[in-house]
């Protein structure tokens, strides 16, 4: 099956919860071999903070949001 169709077991929820708001989403989903989508998804269902680039797209900077 499919990474993406597996459900979020509690071990996934526990490093998500870690890596939330430390890290961008992307940076998240890779360390957890699924999608940003799902990882975005997950964590504003969870109510984690995210962060996300701000503004330009060749800075580096991040903006924190919390849900």
């Amino acid at each position: 099956m499919a990474r993406w169709k597996q459900s979020w077991s509690e071990e996934d929820l526990t490093r998500l919860r870690k890596l939330a708001g430390t890290k961008s989403i992307t940076m998240i989903a890779k360390e957890l071999g699924r999608t940003t989508g799902t990882v975005l998804a997950k964590a504003i269902e969870q109510k984690l903070p995210v962060m996300h680039r701000s503004g330009e797209r060749n800075s580096r900077a991040f903006e924190r949001r919390e849900m």
